[in-house]
Order: C-alpha cells, then sequence, then structure tokens
C-alpha cells in the first residue's frame, strides 16, 4: 500500500511543480509587457511636451505598483501551491487507503464522464 501512496504523493508534488511552473510563465509574459511599456517610455523620454511628461511620470509609477503587486501575488500563490502539494503529501502517507478510494472515486467519475461524451 506505501507504494501506491508514493505514487499519489508523487503526482501531488508534480502537479504543485507544473502550477508553479505556469505562474512563472504567465509571470515572464507580464515581464515582456512591462519591458516593451519602459521601451515606450524611454522612446518618449526626449518629447518635451509637459503633458506627455506628466502622462509618462503616471505610467512609470502604476508600472512599478504593478510589477511589486504581481510579484508578492506571484509568490503568495507559488507558496500556497507548495504548501497544498506538501499538504497533499502527508495526508496521503497518513491515510494511504483514504487517499486510494478518493483517487479510485474521482477515476470513476472521470471516467463516468468521458464515456458519455
Amino acid at each position: 500500500m506505501g507504494r501506491a501512496a508514493d505514487n499519489l504523493a508523487d503526482m501531488a508534488h508534480t502537479a504543485g511543480e507544473r502550477s508553479g511552473e505556469a505562474m512563472h510563465r504567465g509571470a515572464s509574459e507580464l515581464q515582456k509587457f512591462f519591458d516593451d511599456v519602459e521601451e515606450l517610455l524611454r522612446r518618449v523620454s526626449n518629447v518635451s511636451d509637459t503633458d506627455i511628461a506628466r502622462i509618462r511620470d503616471k505610467v512609470e509609477s502604476s508600472i512599478d505598483r504593478v510589477k511589486t503587486v504581481t510579484r508578492d501575488r506571484l509568490d503568495y500563490a507559488v507558496d500556497g501551491t507548495r504548501r497544498a502539494a506538501h499538504a497533499t503529501d502527508e495526508y496521503v502517507h497518513e491515510n494511504p487507503w483514504t487517499a486510494v478510494g478518493v483517487s479510485a472515486a474521482a477515476g470513476l467519475v472521470v471516467g463516468a464522464i468521458l464515456c458519455r461524451r
């Protein structure tokens, strides 16, 4: 029975890693967006219009705030995913039969849904 619990624990760990990777990919895309906006701001930095300068300062400030919030939320989400994977791992090792039963029931439900299509 230890082998089934280990397999379930490995699956939980892998799921946690994959969700963390997906979040980092999303953060990478967001970073590319920020880089593009910052490049745009650099290119218009030599324009002396006061309205453009005011808007540029406002956008730069907004980007800094969004970067900070995004970084904090990403760290929070990754940490939460890791904690969930760790808790699942502990639960599976402490209650292997329950974990196997829940997994079997979930498999039956998914199988029934797929067979109907």
